[in-house]
């Protein structure tokens, strides 16, 4: 959460009907989830948010995504020829494949409208996006290691991509005019989230207390999670959804906050997000040692500083190079329905 440009980690495509094909998308959709394509769509043409391997898990082909042509309203995808399969291949991304257009070879590469695909090893075709044909039985998953996987279905994506898996909210206005704010607490997931509860179950240890919870949700992102020079520095925020880090693998403090907060929603345990000039930490609640000095006491409860992007960190014992961050403490907030920040110094709720 550097001095960079708040953005939102992923927007909606609206969907538009191809006039040109007299379909509108009414008809489309009675043999189509209009929801799921165009989340699918938004995801397999934003590799910042997914997976490598999103196009061929969500699709069940090894086909790719090449091109979303907004203007034209057409997915382009190629495939090696050895993996495309005349009676199913098709079939499976497309609920008409009269429409699909395939490329032509010319001089060892492959033309099809403005598109050129080099060399002449893979298939290259396009069909209009109102066609494309996500099938809800499909799940994403991310293996990671020590066996621990990440499963979502397509309809748990899709309520993450609708906010309806996230807090969501508005920045106040004098949020807005403040340079070491954007409003993380708005992509942490809700309680009771399906896909994080799973993920929490795998990860911790039935009957662990809150702070050996605590600890293993953190070894778990501090672990999984790598850190990313590109997210940090890029000259923007880049904020994701809980489930975009778990499908990409990396973040910078922005990301690893939200999804450690995220889980820590569905264990039940009582944190709060700690925001300093340029970074962003997790507070959590719990008996912990103190030998680093990082704790801090907000409404009468005491927070030891979870730091979310230090590999190995151990909350009340490691100690950080910048040994007193709670010195540098600006704003706290506890995510919920439009949470507020509060001043850390002063204890106000900072105003609309």
């Amino acid at each position: 959460m550097k001095n960079k440009l708040f953005i939102y980690a992923l927007l909606l495509i609206c969907a538009i009907s191809f006039d040109c094909r007299q379909k509108t998308d009414e008809l489309t959709d009675t043999h189509n989830n209009k929801r799921l394509r165009d989340v699918v769509v938004s995801y397999m043409s934003e590799p910042l948010f997914r997976c490598k391997d999103f196009v061929q898990q969500a699709t069940s082909t090894e086909a790719d995504l090449k091109l979303y042509d907004l203007d034209e309203k057409t997915l382009y995808f190629s495939i090696n020829k050895k993996d495309y399969d005349s009676s199913t291949t098709l079939n499976k991304l497309t609920i008409d494949r009269n429409a699909v257009e395939f490329g032509f070879e010319q001089n060892g590469d492959v033309f099809l409208g403005s598109y050129t695909l080099k060399g002449t090893g893979r298939m290259l075709f396009r069909f209009p996006k109102n066609d494309f044909k996500p099938d809800s039985t499909r799940n994403i998953t991310v293996k990671l290691s020590n066996g621990i996987e990440y499963t979502q279905s397509l309809n748990e994506l899709a309520d993450f991509a609708d906010d309806i898996s996230v807090y969501g909210g508005k920045s106040d206005p004098e949020i807005k005019k403040n340079k070491h704010l954007a409003d993380h607490g708005a992509f942490v997931s809700v309680p009771g989230e399906t896909s994080l509860t799973r993920l929490v179950k795998m990860i911790v240890k039935e009957g662990s207390s809150k702070e050996e919870t605590a600890q293993r949700l953190l070894d778990f992102v501090t672990s999984q999670i790598s850190f990313s020079q590109k997210e940090a520095y890029g000259g923007y925020e880049v904020l994701k959804r809980p489930n975009e880090v778990l499908m990409t693998g990396v973040s910078d403090c922005s990301g690893t906050a939200v999804l450690y907060a995220s889980l820590l929603e569905q264990a039940g345990i009582d944190y709060i997000l700690v925001y300093s000039p340029g970074h962003i930490s997790v507070g959590v609640s719990g008996k912990y040692n103190n030998s680093n000095g990082l704790t801090f006491t907000f409404e009468g409860n005491k927070y030891s500083i979870a730091e979310t992007t230090v590999n190995g960190f151990i909350i009340g014992n490691t100690v950080l190079q910048q040994k007193d961050i709670t010195g540098e403490i600006s704003f706290l907030q506890r995510p919920g329905k439009d949470s507020k920040f509060i001043n850390y110094k002063t204890g106000k709720v900072m105003s609309n």
